[in-house]
């Protein structure tokens, strides 16, 4: 996800990355007593609206060199540890966040 911010920004802008934690966080329909909070932030071009609602399926990519692969990935692995991803996006700023139970 990382490599991912640091390619948006195409090496013209700030990446980002700022962890918390968080109290009585709901993940899902569990409420977990401490979470961590990871947000990875850039300031590139945003992604795609077009694509933005499939971003985390397989295949899907806004680079013509990408996979589509990553975030599927990404997804998969935050789920199997009962986390959550979740991204916001527009042109100038872009947040992956990422929550994990501890």
């Amino acid at each position: 996800m990382l490599k991912n911010a640091i390619q948006a920004i195409e090496g013209k802008g700030t990446v980002t990355l700022k962890t918390r934690i968080q109290r009585n966080q709901p993940i899902g329909r569990q409420l977990h007593k401490l979470t961590v909070k990871i947000d990875i932030i850039d300031n590139g071009p945003g992604i795609d609206p077009d694509i933005m609602e499939r971003i985390f399926y397989p295949m899907i990519t806004g680079r013509a060199d990408g996979t589509g692969l990553g975030l599927s990935i990404a997804q998969s692995l935050i789920n199997q540890h009962n986390g959550l991803i979740e991204c916001q996006s527009e042109p100038g700023n872009t947040i992956f966040s990422i929550i994990l139970p501890i």
